[in-house]
């Protein structure tokens, strides 16, 4: 039923670019979910990108120490998205880049429009995906995909992201009508065996990439 999915919709007019204030909301939102309760998360958008990544205005008035404070904020905020016991899932439209993209990689699933574009642009920039992003891509659909995805910088379409398997499914019929059929599936199943088997799937990793991820992300800041 559409009264077991918790839905948090991001809301920053006009690309729900990724500034404090946003990431302070989608905290507190995560922090607020009845876990027993709701058997799913969506994360969705409600202006017309999912999110087009951090504030570049509002980055570059960040001093040194403030860029790092707010890498570890997202940091520390996907983390927790990640590690939910119930299952997560991305509804994208729109633009999806840079830490909006890391940011959908931290759910457990992700469902595209058919408009929907999909990037890294760091490297464009001077910089790498630091909120996770070398290592949740990588886990998720290989090496080489993870380092044409990051080393270009280009944007993909939500067809080239499914084959890629950053996305999981580009519906063809309404996106909340799909939806509403995916957490019917998961409802008629065990809610404690699928709480019990994310935590098993999730322990397959080691993360002591995250700390490496920091360490070049840092190292890329000094030679803007």
């Amino acid at each position: 039923s559409k009264d077991s999915l918790f839905t948090i919709s991001l809301d920053n007019k006009p690309v729900n670019s990724l500034k404090v204030g946003l990431l302070t909301s989608l905290d507190k939102a995560i922090d607020d979910i009845n876990f027993n309760k709701y058997s799913a998360l969506a994360i969705t958008s409600n202006v017309k990108h999912f999110s087009a990544g951090a504030d570049l205005k509002e980055r570059s008035s960040f001093t040194y120490n403030q860029t790092v404070e707010f890498l570890n904020s997202l940091n520390k905020c996907f983390h927790k998205l990640e590690n939910i016991p119930i299952p997560t899932i991305a509804v994208i439209n729109g633009a999806c880049l840079g830490g909006g993209l890391e940011l959908a990689l931290s759910c457990d699933f992700r469902i595209a429009t058919e408009d929907s574009m999909l990037g890294f642009p760091e490297t464009s920039i001077g910089i790498i995906p630091g909120a996770g992003g070398t290592q949740r891509m990588t886990r998720l659909c290989g090496i080489s995909k993870s380092m044409k995805w990051i080393f270009t910088s280009e944007k993909f379409t939500a067809q080239e992201a499914l084959i890629d398997g950053v996305v999981d499914f580009v519906p063809k019929i309404n996106i909340d009508k799909f939806l509403s059929n995916f957490i019917y599936t998961l409802n008629s199943n065990s809610k404690n065996s699928i709480k019990l088997a994310k935590t098993s799937i999730k322990s397959a990793f080691i993360d002591h990439g995250y700390s490496t991820e920091r360490q070049s992300y840092l190292s890329s800041l000094k030679h803007e």
